[in-house]
C-alpha cells in the first residue's frame, strides 16, 4: 500500500468504478464498494467530498434498520432542496481487492426524504480515513486514521 514518511500512510486498495451501476448518472464519478454490518452484500457509494454529511440510500437504510432510527435530528440541503432526517451510526467496511479491508463506524444522513443513491461525505466517514486516489488505475487507497491523529 501507500507509505509516507516511511510509516504506513494506506492499508487498503480498490477498484473504483466511474458510476455505480444501473444509474442514469451520465457523467463520471468516484464509486466504490462497502459492506455493512448485518448484511451480506456489499454496496456502491459515491465518494462525495464536498458533501457534510454520508447519506444512505432509503432501501439500504430499511435494510439496516435505521430508517426511523433515533439519531440526532438534522435539516441538511441538498441540490434536491432542504430534506430533514436523522444522523445514524452504522458499522460500515472499506472493501479491498489488495491489502486489509476497514472497519469503522460511520455517520449516514438518513431520511424517510432521500431518494437518492448512498453517497460518502466528509464529517463522520471521509474525516476518518486517508485516501488517495489513482485514476490512472481506477484505484482508491484507504486507511484509518489513528485515533485523534489528524493531519
Amino acid at each position: 500500500m501507500l507509505t509516507w514518511r516511511g510509516e504506513p500512510f494506506t492499508t487498503g486498495k480498490a477498484a473504483f468504478f466511474d458510476r455505480i451501476p444501473d444509474s442514469q448518472e451520465s457523467t463520471a464519478k468516484i464509486c466504490v464498494r462497502i459492506k455493512f454490518e448485518g448484511l451480506a452484500t456489499t454496496h456502491f457509494a459515491q465518494v462525495d467530498t464536498g458533501a457534510a454529511w454520508s447519506m444512505l440510500g432509503q432501501e439500504v437504510a430499511e435494510r439496516l434498520g435505521v430508517l426511523d432510527g433515533d439519531g440526532e435530528e438534522v435539516r441538511i440541503s441538498t441540490r434536491l432542496g432542504s430534506i430533514q432526517g436523522r444522523l445514524e451510526r452504522v458499522r460500515t467496511e472499506m472493501v479491498a481487492d489488495e491489502g486489509k479491508s476497514v472497519e469503522f463506524d460511520a455517520t449516514f444522513f438518513v431520511s424517510r426524504g432521500w431518494f437518492g443513491p448512498t453517497f460518502l461525505g466528509y464529517s463522520g466517514f471521509l474525516d476518518r480515513l486517508r485516501v488517495a486516489i489513482d485514476p490512472s488505475t481506477d484505484s482508491v487507497f484507504f486507511g484509518l486514521i489513528a485515533s485523534g491523529s489528524k493531519t
